[in-house]
């Protein structure tokens, strides 16, 4: 599994890095990704802009590479008319991003996303069957790892996390800036249900700052994470330009204790090259002779 081979680095060397804003970076290719449920929709209507994705986002030598399964329940592909394709295209968007990952020459680590911003919730018993049943999907359809995101409350995403953990796939939570509560009590909660990583999501590295140097007092065993938008204003879905300070903010954060990186809202394939870019300079891997 090639997730094992780069987890270590969850506390030394490199951190990780994952890829882009997946919508973005299909909005840039001329997808539409507007609507609820439009991964979903893309992947069954256009399944070539999606390898494009993935395809750019290893070349760019990415860490995690995600696949498209946060429009694959049966709630967001209702939007589309497909809710009868759940299973299958949960299947179909793993398989893909594992076909890719397996061409790399290093390992690259293959997610599912559980969650999703673009579908409101339905009543909480279905939100727990369907979420469960989600995570069980993308778990046996071969993800290395859980990507816990989009969750609308604290109790959705402490849920959620728990459904994963509880399938023995390594969890991380990605705590967005509406989730509401005292830090302290959502990383408490989200670290007690399983949760191997929390990754923030934030508009602004003085944001993240806080947020880290919080966990770093809390002195959670959580493997602490940030995601950086494009700009303040960057909205989920829609590609922002690559800003030449936007590498030397996210620079901070690692520096500040985050041990996986990358592009929050509106961030592409661009911005995912020039992250693994600068932090290749500040941790050159060792030469192949040196390594035993």
């Amino acid at each position: 599994m090639s997730y094992d081979k780069i987890r270590h680095r969850l506390h030394q060397g490199r951190p990780l890095v994952m890829d882009s804003d997946v919508a973005a970076a299909l909005g840039a290719r001329g997808c539409s990704v507007e609507e609820p449920g439009c991964l979903g929709a893309v992947l069954f209507q256009d399944v070539g802009r999606v390898r494009e994705h993935h395809l750019a986002e290893l070349s760019c030598r990415v860490d995690v590479l995600s696949a498209l399964t946060s429009d694959t329940t049966p709630r967001a592909l209702s939007e589309a008319g497909m809710e009868h394709r759940s299973a299958r295209l949960t299947g179909k968007a793993l398989d893909l991003a594992c076909s890719i990952a397996e061409q790399s020459a290093r390992p690259v680590a293959v997610a599912g996303v559980l969650g999703s911003e673009r579908v409101s919730a339905t009543v909480q018993g279905r939100f727990e069957e369907e979420t469960v049943e989600h995570a069980r999907r993308i778990a046996h359809a071969g993800a290395e790892i859980v990507i816990v995101r989009g969750m609308g409350s604290r109790l959705d995403l402490v849920f959620s996390v728990a459904a994963a953990a509880g399938l023995d796939v390594p969890t991380w939570a990605v705590i967005d800036p509406y989730i509401e509560g005292e830090i302290q009590d959502i990383v408490a909660a989200v670290a007690d249900a399983g949760a191997e990583a929390i990754l923030f999501e934030v508009k602004s590295v003085d944001e993240g700052l806080e947020k880290l140097a919080h966990m770093a007092e809390l002195g959670s065993k959580v493997v602490p994470g940030a995601l950086l938008s494009a700009a303040p204003d960057a909205l989920r879905g829609f590609p922002s330009p690559l800003y030449s300070s936007w590498v030397e903010r996210v620079v901070e954060l690692t520096a500040a204790g985050a041990r996986i990186v990358g592009g929050g809202a509106g961030t592409t394939e661009a911005h995912t090259r020039a992250l693994v870019t600068r932090l290749g300079l500040i941790h050159p891997s060792l030469p192949p002779e040196r390594i035993h």
